[in-house]
């Protein structure tokens, strides 16, 4: 029976690689309804922590987007991008990394992609580049986000071995900064330069390249705009002194409480100082694509506790030796899952209880968590397909790189490289911080 669970687990999650998107998520309630009707397997748990505190993250992102927030941060990039245009390929994955860390989703990166490509093309360097990086440093950043689902789900169980919030930060953060100047290096190094490429030849002749200089004039940024943003940071700032001087504070809330109380007060108090319609929010982008990423981990990620929690008897008494010996198989198992579920927060739901459950230490968690990062290996990911969408320069269209083979495209050597460098640098700092 176990070999026909296994079967039905890998089955659905490469049909849900192949749907994509929401449909992820009903690969998962496929799989869910053959395990538990037909093969009579009991319910997992389901992943209640970390959809709540994307549904309550998503939520006060969205009220700063309907103030014009997420317009104003977005300006704040742009101008920083245009400025310096001959650091692209530097400062493009640092505005994401920032941006997606202070705000725990990679939707708030996407923002800022067109405006990399825009920059990139103008100054004659490859958009592949600055796009490539930019994308993989915002993924990656996810797990130093200290707000993002994965981060909490996966603090949830360190804290209980004994592990202070600010000793997972001062492991976490670090390691995850130094995979994305990684992956900026390698991707900087990828393709000929724009002007040498055929391809773009080809198309600027063909007039499918818009090469026109950056000349509009932008509106000046309201009022609300700014306060929503200060709001939102301010509420950020206020998570994280929760947990960092938790002892000193004295209360016994767990990182799910405290963030999604603060998200859903944010949200309240930007509506109250910017004095948005509350009937629009959920017709924002930033929303729409939230909730598809709640339905994505409630479907793949509850078949994937049902299947693997009927066995983990079985897994430990194979798993633990395994690990004792080479601990950083369990990077290699956040690896390969987030490569498959496309959802940080789910695999950490996943996996780490199991890890935990399996006797691995915290450090050995901690070091390996950057590892979650692994989404960009296929390019039908939402950051990374927008990224090849919106350039019209043909700097992904290489044959030899376009994806054509599931992972030959620019995005899996620098994101490899990015990733095998942040693992050891991860038990390097947790030997000593933990």
């Amino acid at each position: 029976m176990i070999y026909l669970e296994i079967i039905l687990l890998l089955g659905c999650i490469i049909y849900a690689a192949k749907l994509g998107g929401i449909g992820v998520g009903m690969a998962g309630g496929l799989g869910m309804a053959i395990a538990v009707f037909g093969l009579g397997l009991k319910p997992g748990d389901i992943p209640v922590d970390v959809i709540l505190i994307i549904l309550s993250v998503i939520f006060a992102i969205s009220c700063m987007q309907m103030a014009g927030g997420m317009d104003y941060m977005v300006k704040i990039a742009s101008k920083l991008l245009r400025s310096h245009p001959k650091y692209i390929n530097a400062l493009a994955p640092a505005v994401t990394f920032v941006l997606t860390m202070l705000g725990g989703t990679g939707y708030t990166a996407m923002s800022v992609l067109n405006v990399i490509q825009e920059v990139a093309k103008e100054n004659h360097v490859r958009p592949s580049q600055p796009l490539t990086s930019a994308v993989i440093s915002s993924q990656i950043a996810i797990t130093a986000s200290p707000i993002s689902a994965a981060t909490a789900a996966m603090y949830v169980v360190v804290e209980k071995m004994g592990v202070s919030f600010g000793q997972a930060l001062a492991v976490i953060v670090p390691s995850a900064i130094f995979g994305a100047i990684v992956t900026a290096i390698i991707s900087s190094m990828q393709g000929v330069d724009l002007d040498k490429d055929p391809i773009f030849q080809k198309r600027l002749r063909e007039g499918l390249v818009r090469m026109n200089k950056h000349s509009e004039k932008e509106e000046e940024t309201s009022r609300k705009a700014k306060i929503s943003v200060v709001i939102f940071l301010l509420s950020v700032a206020f998570i994280v002194c929760m947990l960092l001087f938790k002892s000193a504070i004295g209360h016994t809330l767990g990182s799910r409480d405290i963030i999604i109380i603060s998200m859903l007060m944010a949200g309240l108090v930007m509506y109250w100082f910017c004095g948005f319609s509350l009937d629009k929010i959920k017709n924002t982008p930033i929303f729409a694509g939230g909730m598809e990423s709640l339905v994505v981990v409630l479907g793949i990620v509850w078949m994937s506790s049902t299947i693997i929690g009927a066995h983990i008897p079985e897994i430990k008494s194979q798993a633990t030796a395994l690990l004792t010996q080479y601990p950083a198989l369990l990077a290699v198992a956040f690896f390969c899952v987030s490569a498959v579920l496309f959802s940080q927060g789910a695999t950490a739901a996943l996996l780490v209880p199991v890890a935990a459950s399996l006797g691995v230490d915290a450090s050995t968690i901690l070091a390996s968590f950057v590892a979650c990062s692994a989404l960009y290996i296929t390019n039908i990911y939402p950051t990374t397909a927008f990224a090849i969408a919106c350039d019209d320069t043909g700097s992904f269209m290489d044959r030899k790189w376009n994806g054509s083979f599931v992972v030959n495209h620019p995005f899996f050597i620098p994101g490899i490289f990015g990733l095998v460098a942040a693992i050891p640098v991860g038990f390097l700092l947790a030997k000593f911080v933990i």
